[in-house]
């Protein structure tokens, strides 16, 4: 199952984290979120840290660096419309 496309980062990383934070999903969403974490797993070990611990756990640089190279990601796969 493919996300749809979403016109930010900002927006694909609102779903992802709400997705993440229901203790009970539809099928649909399971699927979704599953989709979603592939995607995320592309990402370097210390970037995917930075992104899930987004008070703070990780360091600045692994942040914006995980955000840039998810970008690309999202971007190469039609995941992105902007």
């Amino acid at each position: 199952m493919k996300p749809p496309a979403y016109s930010s980062l900002t927006a694909f990383l609102a779903h992802y984290q709400a997705l993440r934070a229901r203790p009970r999903r539809t099928q649909d969403e399971s699927g979704r979120l599953a989709e979603m974490e592939s995607l995320i797993a592309q990402l370097r070990p210390p970037e995917v840290q930075a992104l899930r611990n987004a008070n703070g756990g990780g360091s600045e640089r692994h942040r914006e660096r995980a955000l840039r190279h998810l970008t690309q990601i999202l971007r190469h796969k039609g995941v992105l419309s902007g």
